[in-house]
């Protein structure tokens, strides 16, 4: 699904309030991959499509601010992402952008106590490989051209360590949120 299904998905509008409330009152929020695009939107930044989707491992780019993010800044100078979207979202008004790539916006902070990241950094093992072997579900999967043999034995390779800046990416999520 992406933002712009409330008609086919109605609780996004639901979700999408929410996270205007949580915004509003100040509550640590991580929002990911569609996560993020509803953040912005509530934050008053629609998401739209992508030029191209983005299906496996992408360059991902710290900003000055991004650098210096507690969340984020570790990364620093930038790395190697799992992606899995067609839609991205802009800056939202007074937010800071704490990276991206030549697609667009790939992490954000509104104010200090929400996170906005494109990538999938929470992502297991047995979900992404089946997300590829299952790729023709993804319209824009098919249409791209995605061999899901060659990206289950990417995913295979490099989730490991993949996930080991995943955990380490929520761990400094939940102390700034202390």
């Amino acid at each position: 699904m992406h933002a712009d299904q409330e008609s086919e998905y109605p609780w996004l509008a639901d979700e999408k309030r929410i996270l205007v409330s949580l915004l509003d009152a100040g509550i640590p929020t991580m929002g990911v991959c569609l996560g993020s695009q509803l953040l912005a939107e509530a934050a008053g930044a629609p998401a739209r499509r992508a030029s191209e989707p983005e299906i496996g491992w992408f360059d991902i780019e710290l900003t000055e601010d991004g650098k210096q993010d507690p969340v984020i800044g570790s990364l620093a100078p930038g790395f190697e992402a799992f992606q899995w979207h067609s839609y991205r979202s802009p800056l939202p008004p007074g937010a800071v952008e704490l990276a991206s790539n030549a697609t667009g916006l790939q992490a954000y902070r509104v104010g200090d106590r929400a996170w906005g990241i494109q990538f999938h950094a929470e992502v297991a093992e047995v979900d992404a490989v089946s997300w590829a072997v299952n790729y023709a579900v993804d319209e824009d999967a098919v249409r791209i051209g995605i061999d899901p043999d060659v990206l289950s034995a990417e995913i295979l390779e490099r989730i490991g360590e993949w996930n080991v800046l995943g955990r380490g990416l929520c761990g400094r999520f939940l102390e700034a949120a202390a």
